[in-house]
Order: structure tokens, then sequence, then C-alpha cells
């Protein structure tokens, strides 16, 4: 036996309450005796033990009608194996169907995902008029195709057949957690969760326990008990994140091999835009991860799409990883300074002689150069970077243009001695600092996009460079140190706001600095990556399904951004994305994996960008977590097949069985009552008689 409303047991302890009442009534009385009417005790006391006697069972009569309407409020049925149990009840079933990408996978038998949908439906065909049901697709997201529970069966069977993969992982828990939560608003004896998967272990991370708050009974049903084979690329990473134009880099490319067997003759084949490039032929072993690299080389600056693709095997949905790559390139640099010649030459090499009229024609960095008195009146339009290089002061009109320059979204490089303290500074200095013994760069992050190129703690090596003179600095509270010295001096500085951004480098170049990085070896590679990296957009431009897109167009704020699938068979499917008012973007219906392209028109250009949205590479893996280790994660059972991988539902019927009993205990505890009444009488007429 159990009960649909449990609550109301509490009001079993109202059944005390007639006996209160009893006790309460008998207090002892004093008692006078009175000779006249001592004769008659003995005859009294046999007609009080029969009164006694009712007036026993009427208490009991009213503490048991109390007890049955406490029960018929809390609803009892009978289960399985008592022969008022002999019918079937009314059932809420909730399908909880996985249609996360790896069930995409086809074996032997088939889809997997076609074989879930068949086991769903014969679950549906098992119901009856009167039952109700529900569907939810199951993801990493939960999506509820029907928000609650339905009597209309055929619709949820309809809605199962038209379902299709999606190309998300799988997260089990809030899909879970959504269907206790619409069962519990039903008022069904029988209660039913059905979770239909491939059960990859994955999907089983980073939580518990699903505690059953609705109170079902949960029922597992495997698509496949076999030992799946897959193989898939993981993951895509160029060897620098600063990418230069004509300049090679490495893709260094990972393939998994997601098998207890090993793979022979792979093909892998590596994609720009639609030009193949280049073919590889690997073999792996059980469980291996295997690296190729393979050398590329951009001559165009912008935005570089492509993909690597593997030979097909049974789930090609992760055998295509898609890459969007910014190569930099034309970035026009405007150094000024009193001697900036070896500024130029370290920027592009292939300057021979300073010119204030015309950019150095090379494909990366183009440097300009420029007086800090020419620079008051520069024109600078076109320009992308300004490079201070020991500018002794800034004057008030100097300070007006590097101001605008900022507010346009373009960056400054500054390398001082001197203390500026000026706003867009992002420090503010002291005193100058000399050191007696020559101090390195020795506090860094070498994952850092600057230093990245240099190999663990060269900068402080033997062929380090040194410095004697700095300044005493304070960092501005939205300013980031990326480098020290050995004395935990800053060493460089930057600031972040939208696309412009500020280095500061707490050194001098000149000879009177007595600093030796001018004359190092590793200035030419800190100068260039440093223009690199404040020229690098701030985009994430590779994410995986369902994440959002987010970039900045400050210019444009309040405007619109076109956004489309390349290769998508709707050749208009355009989505306008409003661009808010402090310029940023965000764009969510990332559910197909691609390269998708951004256009945003601005007043006299079209701003064009691209992003690679790829599959999560962790349900490459479909190793699958143990039946039992799962039902125990969800306080389920496993549910029963037939030999040929059928849905058994007679034996799911037969659990369906059982009939509520409150109607039965409310006509008990009525006839009761009418019982009591009558006895109550009776004693009341027999105590008035005898009086």
């Amino acid at each position: 036996m159990a009960f649909l409303n449990p609550f109301f047991l509490f009001g079993l302890l109202a059944a005390a309450i007639p006996l209160l009442i009893h006790l309460w009534n008998r207090r002892q009385a004093v008692t006078v005796d009175f000779s006249s009417l001592m004769f008659l005790v003995a005859a009294h006391r046999q007609n009080a033990r029969r009164l006694q006697l009712k007036q026993l069972l009427i208490l009991l009569l009213r503490m048991l009608i109390v007890a049955l309407i406490a029960l018929a409020l809390a609803r009892p049925f009978l289960t399985l194996g008592l022969p008022l149990a002999a019918v079937r009840a009314k059932t809420d079933v909730v399908i909880v169907l996985d249609n996360s990408y790896s069930m995409g996978y086809q074996d032997v038998d088939g889809v997997w995902f076609d074989k879930a949908k068949t086991l769903a439906t014969d679950v549906l065909r098992s119901l009856r008029h009167g039952d109700s049901a529900c569907l939810i697709l199951m993801s990493d997201i939960p999506q509820p195709v029907f928000r609650q529970l339905t009597p209309d069966v055929e619709s949820v069977i309809a809605a199962i057949k038209n379902a299709e993969v999606s190309y998300r992982a799988t997260n089990v828990q809030p899909s879970v957690e959504l269907a206790h939560e619409i069962l519990s608003e039903s008022t069904q004896q029988n209660k039913e969760l059905y979770l239909i998967s491939d059960f990859a272990q994955n999907g089983w991370n980073n939580w518990e326990m699903i505690p059953n708050q609705s109170g079902s009974r949960i029922v597992l049903l495997p698509v496949s008990e076999r030992i799946p084979h897959n193989t898939n690329i993981e993951e895509i990473l160029p060897s620098h994140q600063l990418i230069g134009v004509d300049l090679p880099f490495h893709l260094n490319t990972t393939i998994r091999n997601y098998s207890d067997t090993p793979i022979a003759q792979t093909t892998l084949t590596f994609y720009v835009g639609d030009q193949k490039k280049k073919t590889q032929t690997f073999s792996a072993t059980a469980d291996e991860s295997i690296v190729t690299t393979l050398t590329h080389t951009f001559s165009t600056p912008g935005t570089h799409t492509g993909f690597f693709e593997l030979t097909d095997d049974r789930l090609n949905v992760d055998n295509r990883r898609y890459f969007a790559l910014e190569a930099l390139g034309e970035i026009r640099v405007l150094c000024v300074g009193n001697q900036t010649e070896y500024l130029k030459l370290v920027l592009n090499p292939l300057v021979s002689k300073q010119t204030t009229e015309a950019p150095a024609q090379s494909s990366m960095i183009q440097p300009t150069a420029c007086t800090p008195a020419e620079f008051e009146t520069f024109p600078l339009e076109g320009y992308d970077v300004i490079l201070l290089a020991d500018v002794p002061k800034i004057s008030t009109k100097a300070n007006a243009q590097l101001r605008e320059f900022v507010r346009q979204g373009k960056s400054i490089i500054v390398f001082s001695p001197t203390n500026y303290n000026l706003s867009w500074i992002p420090a503010q200095f002291g005193q100058p600092i000399i050191w007696q013994i020559p101090q390195q760069v020795s506090k860094y992050a070498e994952s850092h996009p600057i230093f990245e190129i240099f190999s663990e703690n060269i900068l402080s090596g033997q062929y380090g460079p040194q410095f004697y003179q700095s300044m005493t600095v304070t960092p501005a509270s939205d300013a980031t140190v990326i480098a020290r010295f050995g004395d935990d001096t800053p060493f460089l500085i930057e600031r972040r706001d939208g696309k412009n951004h500020i280095l500061f480098f707490n050194c001098g170049l000149q000879q009177q600095s007595n600093n030796e990085l001018l004359v190092n070896p590793y200035f030419l590679p800190l100068l260039q990556h440093s223009v690199l990296y404040v020229m690098r957009s701030n985009t994430q431009k590779n994410i995986n399904v369902g994440e959002a897109y987010t970039a900045s167009y400050p210019q444009n704020s309040g405007g619109r951004a076109w956004i489309k699938r390349l290769k998508s068979s709707d050749k208009n499917a355009m989505t306008a994305v409003p661009i808010s008012e402090d310029g940023s973007l965000r764009f969510e219906s990332t559910e197909l994996p691609g390269i998708y392209q951004v256009d945003v028109k601005a007043q006299d250009r079209l701003l064009r960008d691209f992003f690679a949205v790829n599959t999560a590479t962790a349900e490459a893996d479909l190793t699958a977590i143990p039946l039992q280790q799962a039902s125990e994660r969800v306080n389920a059972q496993a549910g029963s097949t037939n030999e040929t991988g059928e849905l058994d539902t007679e034996a799911l019927d037969i659990q369906r069985h059982g009939r509520e009993i409150w109607g039965e205990l409310l006509i008990l505890a009525v006839c009761l009552l009418l019982l009591e009444g009558f006895l109550s009488n009776r004693a009341s007429t027999l105590t008035a008689g005898e009086a």
C-alpha cells in the first residue's frame, strides 16, 4: 500500500481527540452517602457495567471514524500482490529522450537515435485512455517539447517521430530534474519517468545524485549494449596565438581513437576555405591520441577559415572540425621620437631609409616616423598604432592627439623613463630607480601572447637584456601587470578598454637610459609581438555548439550586425542582431557547426568577420556508464527488453496495476458514523430511563 497525499497521514493524530475528551469527563467527583440510597447501589452496578461497555465501543468508533477520514484524504492505493489491486490504474509518463549528437552513432542494428525513438513510441503505445504523457529532448540542456502532461498521447508520438539528433553534448541532470518537476504536478497514482539514452559517461559527470522528488518509477532504457568505436578530431591549436601574414606557423591537430581496437589507414585532410591543402594518412593503436603538425602561411590579413576532416566512421559528426584564425598584417605604426630609425628597422627589417611621406611596403607592419614636434599636427587617419619612444615631454596638443586616438578605439605603445602621469596612461609614476646590480625581466606568464615565443626563462638568462634604470610605479585599478623585473617592479603594464589598448614599458630605449633592451636580439620579436598583440581582436572566434558568440563594435553602437552560416541550404538565412549601446554584440543561435559570417555596415565600408562553431569533443567518447551505477544515481530501475531489443510492454503494463481505496474508506467512515450515532442515542435513552 502507498499514499498519494502522505501529508494527510498526520491527521491520524486527530484520532486521539475523542479519547482525550473521554478521559476528561471521567474526573472523580466528591461522593456524599445518603442512607436512603444505599439499597439501590447493588441494582445500579449491573446497568453501569453495561453502559460503560457501550461508551467504550462508541469511543473506539469515533476514533476509527477520524482515522478513516485521515487515511482517505491521504489517498491510499493498493499495489501488486493484493487481490483488490487487479485493476490497471491511470498513468502519467514523461519520456526523456537523449538527442545529443552521440545518438547519431550507427552500429550494425542501425542508428541509435532511431532505436531510441522506437523505444519511446513503444512506451507511449502501452498507455490507455485517461493516461497522459510528456516529452523532453535531452542534450546539455533540456528541451521540453510539451511543458506539461497532456492526454493527447498521439501528439507526443508524432513529436517523437519528428525529433532529430542535435549537435549538442549531454548533461543528464537538468533534464531529469525537469521531468520530476513536471511529474510532481501529477495527481495519478502511477507516475513513470523513462530515460532513453546511450548512457555515455560524459553526461553523468560533475554531479552526484538526483533525488526522486516526484515519487515516480524511473526506468532506464539503453539503446545498445555493444561497445562502440569512434575517432574524432579533438583540437586544432596554432603554434602561436599571434599570427602574422607571410610568417609560417604550425597547426597542431590532435586525433583520438576512442576504441579498444587499433585503426589503420585513416586519412586527415586539411582545407583552407574550400581548397584542399594537404592530406595525411596515419594509424592509431587502441585508445591512442595522435598529434599531427601542418605548416601554413597566410598571405593576406584578416580572419581565415577552414577545417580538418577525417575518414568517415560510424559517427561522422565529430570527424570535421572547423577553425577561424586571425592573420594580422598591414598594420600602420607611427613611431614618435627623436631617434626612430632603429624602431622602423625592428618593426620592418625591409625598411632602408626613414620617411614620413609613405609607409614601408611590407605585409605585416608598415612603420612611419615623426618627431615629437611634428606629431602635434600630424594627421593620424589610417594609423592603427602609435609608438612613443623616449619622448621627454608630451605637450598639450600632443596629449589631445593621443586622447582622440584612444577614443577612436586605437592603441598606443609607450617606452619611457619619464614621469607622464596622464589620464590615458595605465599607471601613476613616482621616483626614478637606479640599480647598481642590473635587473632582468624574470616574472612573466610564458603563455601570454607577447612572451609565448620565448623559451622558458630565456629573458632572465645569460643572454637576456639587462636594465639599470626604471621608475617606481602604481598600476591603475583597471590595468594589468604583464611582466616584472626581478625586484618585483612592474616592467610591462597594459590597459584594454573595448578595442583600444595601451602598453607601457617601464624603461627607456636610448643610450642615456643605460638599458640594454634596444641592442638585445630579443628586442625585435618582443616589439613585433607587442604590436601584433595590441592589434589582435579580443573576440573568441572558435566556440562550441550552443555557446554565445560575442564581439565589440564601439563605433557602431545601436546599429545592427547580419550573421549567417556559410554553406547553409537556406541562401537567405541571415539573422539581424542588434548591437547594444555599449557596442557589444551577442549572438546565441549557434546550434549548427560550421563557419559563420558577420557583416557590420560602417559609415563608409563593410566590416566582415568570421567565427567557427564546433561540436563539443567530450561527446565523442562513447564509453558508457555502468547501468547499475546510473540506476543508483537517479534512483531508477533498468527496463526490460526481449531478445530482439523491443520493449517488454506486458511486464510494463503489469507494473501499472493498482487501485485507490479512498472512496471505500469514506464509505466505511460514513457507515461507522451512522452506527456511532445509533449507539449514542441508545446510550442516552438508557441513561435517561435509569434516571
